[in-house]
This record gives C-alpha cells, structure tokens and sequence, in this order.
C-alpha cells in the first residue's frame, strides 16, 4: 500500500515521504493515527507543502531539545538502586530507568532508544551517558548510581564475607552464600548489642556503697 507520511515516524519516514508499506502496518498503525494518509492523488499534490510544514517544525523541535539537553547536563542525575558487597548492583541501570528519571526531571518524554551506556551499569558509581534526544541533537549527562541504604548493607555483608563466606574472590556471591552472608552479619549485629547490655549490667555491679547508697535514696 502506497501512503503519504504525515509525520516523522523515526527511524523509517519523515513527513512529505511516499512510501510502499505493508497493508496491515498501514490500516493497523499508520492511518489510525493519521501518521499517514493514502498516496491519491489529489494528496499527492500536499506533498511538497507537507515537506515545508515538518521542516519547520523539526528546526523548532530541535531548538526545543537543546534546552532540555543543556538543562539535563547542568547537574548529575542520580539513581538508587539495590547494591551487594563491594558496590555490586543486584541487576543493572537500564536505558528505561535512566529515560524515565530524565523524563521526570525534564518533564518532556526523553525516548529510551537515544541512550547509549559504553559499559553496562552494574556498579556503584558514576558514569556519563551519552544520549540522543533528538535529530541532530546530541548531549550526555552524568549518572550517579547510589544504593539505596546508603551502603548499610553492603558494609555489614563486606564484614560477614570477611568472617569466612569468601563468594568468587570479585565481589559476587551466590544466593546460598549471601544468604549466609547476610546471616552472619546480623548475628554479629545482635552479638554487639548482647555484649552493649552485658557491660551495662556489669558496670552496675561494680558501683561503690556510696552510690547504690544514693540511688536507693
């Protein structure tokens, strides 16, 4: 089926384009959202002036971008996230958790394809992303990846991989042994706190008569 772009439809057409496109794309996606309208020929004749309109308006898109960019790049963009031992994530930062967390600050949809991590994001830390916002209109932001206890848990289990549960010697665990892990972190926790009320205890025991004197007064 021959149609007429209406709009940009990255990364396929741009408006004023004619194209053949399969029957089901067109009926289905394109016409139902007046993307597209079928190549008449009296719509034919709009093709030129449509090419004019969307020029125009991508030049003012772009415009509009490259403040929202320049704004994204003013300051660090931070992500919390659940980490392990050593700053290891418990999965990865995504191209859609970064997308939407620009979208909230920006307030204007910030498309997840236009991210491009270098590495994959599996660690504490900070990174600069280089993004895509809009045709010709490139920028990066810098992305901080925090955990989202503050490292709390990351030290108790650093102390109970340091107590015997060694993982593979680079900061990663199974789940038998994290979940060891987290068990001996947390009986050297109560452990402090047993010995905190013992040495309570036995301070009391060791007051002078003079002082039990003056407290049962």
């Amino acid at each position: 089926m021959k149609v007429i772009f209406l709009q940009d439809v990255p990364p396929n057409a741009r408006a004023g384009d004619v194209k053949d496109v399969k029957n089901g794309y067109a009926r289905n996606f394109l016409l139902p959202r007046e993307l597209a309208t079928l190549a008449t020929t009296g719509e034919l004749k709009r093709v030129e002036s449509l090419r004019r309109e969307a020029e125009v308006r991508r030049v003012k898109e772009a415009e509009e971008w490259r403040e929202v960019a320049a704004k994204l790049a003013e300051e660090p963009v931070e992500i919390l996230v659940r980490s392990g031992p050593r700053g290891r994530l418990y999965g990865s930062v995504t191209n859609t958790m970064l997308a939407e967390k620009l979208t909230e600050i920006s307030r204007v949809q910030v498309d997840r394809r236009g991210i491009r991590f270098d590495t994959p994001v599996r660690m504490l830390g900070e990174y600069v992303v280089q993004i895509r916002y809009f045709e010709g209109v490139d920028g990066q932001v810098v992305l901080n990846v925090v955990s989202i206890d503050g490292g709390a848990e990351a030290a108790a289990m650093e102390a109970a991989l340091e107590e015997g549960v060694s993982g593979d010697g680079i900061g990663e665990m199974s789940l038998l042994e994290e979940f060891e892990a987290r068990r001996l972190a947390r009986e050297a926790r109560e452990a402090e706190e047993v010995a905190g009320e013992d040495d309570s205890e036995s301070s009391d025991e060791f007051k002078s008569d003079d002082e039990a004197e003056n407290e049962k007064e």
